[in-house]
């Protein structure tokens, strides 16, 4: 099996892979990709992709909920690392730093370190190992946020550990197939799952008032948890929102949740993203 994730090897997207496969006992090669695009598109009909969906700090992946939101997919899983990054610099001290190469989601999770340093140009890069690269290739005055794995296999002039803005922080990573989900009834899960996870996109027809609450009322009546929400624009007409919802609950409650989507989707439309164990 292929295992697409955004590369190269080494980034926070590899770990999230490697702990998938060991937590679920699989085996898979590795495929390394540059971009979102490059990922998506590099999943095998018998393969599986991996994207960062959420970040303590930094909060949803827009660009992962875009890809969802338009592609035919389903979720098979997630998994959670920490993550935390160190500062290294082609300087001597922090206000002879003149660029900072940052990945576009880190630079959101080191605000406090980036606004300490005015006068340097902000940099982004499309991932983390990009950033080292960058570095190592770099010449003075320039300096990177990189992984703080990395900071024990580089050496720079200038090195500082744990530069986010909390220790504490960890990302969320969904794992897809290239295949479409349905509302199909009698959704089974493995026999010692006892929690379960329903990411879907709801579309109103209209932007009437009230309608983002006739929404979350239909898992509140159900009694299942709304675990997120997210709003993201259809792109089709001004004012008009689609809605990303997690839902989770018991397994004994999967076919609470089958009534629940179908009576949603009797009035909105209803994206249903896969159902699986927590």
């Amino acid at each position: 099996m292929k295992f697409s994730v955004l590369g190269p090897a080494g980034t926070f997207a590899d770990a999230a892979a490697h702990q998938y496969l060991s937590t679920t006992h699989q085996t898979a090669t590795i495929d390394y990709h540059a971009t979102f695009e490059q990922v998506y598109q590099a999943v095998a009909p018998d393969g599986i992709g991996l994207l960062p969906i959420e970040n303590q700090l930094d909060g949803f992946v827009m660009a992962t909920l875009q890809r969802l939101q338009s592609e035919a997919v389903t979720i098979i899983g997630e998994t959670t690392i920490p993550v935390n990054f160190g500062l290294a610099a082609q300087a001597d001290s922090l206000s002879a730093i003149k660029r900072v190469y940052v990945q576009f989601k880190t630079e959101g999770q080191c605000q406090n370190l980036l606004s300490s340093l005015p006068n340097a140009e902000i940099i982004t890069t499309s991932s983390n190992m990009v950033s080292v690269e960058k570095l190592q290739h770099g010449k003075p005055g320039d300096a990177a946020i990189i992984p703080q794995s990395q900071m024990a296999l580089n050496a720079f002039p200038l090195m500082r550990d744990n530069v986010a803005d909390q220790l504490d922080n960890f990302t969320r990573f969904t794992i897809f197939k290239k295949s479409p989900t349905t509302l199909a009834a009698n959704t089974t899960l493995e026999a010692a799952v006892n929690q379960f996870k329903c990411p879907i996109f709801v579309t109103p027809p209209t932007d009437d008032p009230g309608t983002l609450y006739e929404i979350l009322g239909y898992p509140k009546r159900a009694q299942l948890n709304l675990a997120t929400l997210m709003s993201l624009p259809t792109k089709q007409k001004m004012g008009i929102y689609s809605f990303y919802i997690e839902i989770s609950g018991t397994t004994a409650q999967l076919d609470d949740l089958q009534a629940t989507l179908t009576e949603m989707a009797r009035v909105f439309t209803v994206q249903p993203l896969g159902v699986y164990g927590l």
